[in-house]
């Protein structure tokens, strides 16, 4: 019995470190029920735990099993190799454990998470350098942006027992690697998919908008790092939402109607432009809303959604008119899109203390989502690996 548990084990993990996307996806998406399971069974400090393990644990596991699965067709060299895929993972999960330790020390609780993002950033920057790339260089440093963002929270928590403002700051840091990531990776999607259905391609997804998002989203960073005034911000972060808008009719969504693996990226997007200018109005004064139940459009629309949908992308059928979800993970994106929307209901929702039943309703919408998410991704994590892993082979219609 022991031997052929074993001999399981050991094929699972074989099967595993076939491709980099299979351990990272599956412990994000173990990472986002876990998160929102926390509301309805609460354990140490909720609120830390909660922001740890979606924007640094969700986030960072899904961007991880992402570029790194990428990253041979940007280069031409083979996977990660086995060793430093388990090191990473090891890493990943270290960073996840010390959080649990009761009052661990400052080196403990930051060196797992640093190490992670640092050693992920070095692979990387390796690998393009080997292959003389360049262009991708700025997707290869994006890690050290949450590991920075991490340590600052955890700083913040560890000398004063509360998050301040860094949670909100990690927050929006993730939102401007969307940007950079998901504006870059939802128009290419989008092209490949209409090219499947026959449609020509009228994308518009001009440069300068992706620029000119990607500054407005630093300044506000950088203002909000410096204490300035929070209007400055909200009228950049609404200016900022309405841009992600502008970039989303340029993708002509209306045109999407029989590509379903794209509806859950553009659902995303939304979220993101939605929960860009809701934040702003909030900051300027013109919507009366409590900033944190705002920043949910932001972490669980747009980056639980981006992350969801990408992600699913290697579970779903292979056809030649592209990649086809299935029911069961159509349900999964919708019930992770749909829950965001509880945190924006007004009174009488919102009760007094942490836990509300706006909150216990978009963390039952939400886990209900993940734990489908899990079910559909398991067969996708055994056999052989497809390629390529997140796009459908090119129709010969």
């Amino acid at each position: 019995m022991l031997l052929t548990l074993a001999q399981v084990g050991a094929a699972m993990l074989d099967d595993l470190q076939q491709a980099p996307y299979r351990p990272f996806f599956l412990l994000a998406g173990a990472a986002a029920l876990a998160g929102g399971l926390l509301w309805w069974w609460p354990w140490g400090s909720p609120l830390l735990l909660h922001l740890h393990l979606l924007l640094f644990g969700m986030a960072s596991a899904a961007m991880a099993g992402y570029l790194l699965t990428a990253l041979p067709s940007w280069t031409g060299w083979q996977d990660c190799p086995p060793v430093l895929l388990w090191a990473l993972v090891g890493l990943w999960c270290l960073d996840r454990i010390v959080v649990l330790l009761p009052e661990p020390p400052l080196f403990i609780l930051l060196t797992p998470g640093l190490a992670f993002h640092g050693l992920l950033t070095l692979f990387l920057l390796r690998r393009l350098w080997q292959a003389r790339i360049w262009r991708p260089v700025w997707l290869a440093l994006a890690p050290l942006g949450p590991g920075m963002a991490e340590c600052w929270l955890l700083l913040n928590w560890h000398n004063t027992g509360w998050i301040g403002d860094a949670g909100e700051w990690a927050a929006l840091f993730l939102a401007l690697l969307l940007i950079l990531v998901g504006g870059r990776a939802v128009p290419a999607f989008t092209r490949t998919g209409l090219q499947h259905l026959g449609h020509p391609d009228r994308i518009i997804a001009p440069d300068w908008l992706q620029r000119l998002s990607v500054g407005l989203m630093g300044i506000v960073l950088l203002m909000q790092g410096l204490g300035w005034p929070a209007h400055w911000t909200g009228s950049l972060l609404l200016a900022t939402g309405l841009l992600q808008m502008l970039r989303w009719v340029g993708w002509t969504p209306w045109r999407i109607g029989r590509a379903p693996a794209l509806w859950m990226l553009h659902a995303a997007w939304l979220w993101l432009a939605t929960g860009l200018a809701l934040l702003g109005l909030t900051r300027l004064g013109w919507l009366d809303l409590p900033p944190g139940t705002v920043l949910h459009a932001l972490t669980m629309g747009a980056i639980g959604g981006m992350c969801l949908g990408i992600m699913l992308r290697a579970a779903m059928k292979r056809t030649p008119r592209g990649l086809q979800p299935s029911i069961l993970q159509l349900l999964a994106a919708a019930l992770v899109l749909l829950s965001p929307l509880p945190r924006l209901l007004p009174a009488p929702w919102f009760e007094s203390g942490l836990v509300t039943n706006s909150l216990l309703l978009a963390a039952t919408l939400w886990s209900a989502g993940w734990l489908l998410y899990l079910m559909a991704l398991w067969p996708a994590l055994r056999g052989p690996v497809p390629r390529p892993v997140l796009s459908g082979p090119r129709s010969t219609a």
